[in-house]
């Protein structure tokens, strides 16, 4: 992620709070608003499940900024009892390396790795495989794509890690339902003014927010717009070309983020897709089923 500064008159900024789907002028589609996108029960069931994560979201917390500003400790709320923010991901190109160098091999992130301890993670994984599908199955509709694209780069890195004998990476595939790679969990975090650096520009990040918080609003100020935050609403957008935030808020919320990256579909030789238009839309309502 990267931290950015924005001033902005936020009174000046039209408010939303019913689904909504943002267009430019040449119909290219910016984002997507889905309130309400969830049951009460579900959303309790998301956040519950959450508790099985505290010990790794206890450490990613940092004081004086010494794991960068994503997880030091003035982004969380004091008094909360679970906090943090950590990665997921079963394909990850470490710092220095790349699709490049054909030496180079994405990796499954330490958290899901057996070596320290991930039968958390794993449960964890397991018991959101039907949200999983569901937030997969949105992206088939909002950007169609992407989703066939990240499909194939999943079914191309489950060959690739049977031909390496990667066992960590053919250990989470099974439990992986999610047609994106990677995943962010942020937990009682409160979100500068920022854009995120691990996905492609043009490709829509998918954000899930549960829990039971006082109101609270997405920002995003380069569209003027703010969006009503509530729990079990679901937002779709290029996190990496639009500056967006959320405020802190009273009681318990997480945010559940979802996205692609660049380099891990180069590396499975995978085209990299242009953004969603609305044409792409009309074109699969109107085929409907094949």
């Amino acid at each position: 992620m990267q931290d950015v500064n924005v001033i902005a008159d936020r009174s000046s900024y039209a408010e939303i709070d019913c689904p909504a789907v943002v267009i430019d002028k040449e119909g290219n589609i910016l984002l997507w608003y889905l309130p309400n996108a969830f049951s009460e029960a579900y959303q309790a069931e998301i956040w519950n499940s959450l508790g099985n994560l505290s010990i790794p979201l206890a450490r990613s917390v940092k004081s004086n900024r010494a794991g960068g500003w994503w997880h030091d400790s003035n982004h969380f709320r004091p008094a909360a009892d679970l906090k943090g923010a950590i990665d997921l991901s079963l394909a990850w190109f470490q710092q220095g390396r790349g699709p490049s160098n054909p030496s180079h091999h994405p990796e499954v992130l330490l958290l899901l790795k057996e070596k320290s301890g991930a039968n958390e993670t794993h449960q964890w994984l397991d018991s959101m495989a039907g949200l999983h599908a569901i937030l997969s199955g949105a992206l088939q509709i909002m950007h169609p794509k992407m989703y066939l694209h990240g499909r194939e780069a999943l079914m191309q890195l489950r060959s690739m890690a049977v031909a390496r004998q990667d066992e960590d990476m053919q250990a989470v595939l099974p439990i992986w339902n999610s047609v994106y790679s990677s995943m962010s969990l942020m937990v009682n975090w409160k979100s500068p003014p920022h854009k995120d650096t691990n996905g492609r520009k043009v490709w829509l990040d998918t954000l899930l927010t549960v829990g039971r918080y006082t109101p609270l609003d997405f920002v995003v100020p380069e569209l003027g717009m703010q969006f009503r935050y509530n729990s079990g609403t679901v937002i779709a957008m290029s996190g990496a070309s639009l500056v967006h935030q959320v405020d802190s808020a009273d009681g318990n919320r997480a945010c559940l983020a979802y996205y692609m990256q660049e380099n891990v579909h180069q590396y499975v030789d995978i085209p990299l897709c242009c953004g969603p238009h609305i044409l792409d839309i009309a074109t699969e309502l109107c085929a409907g089923p094949a």
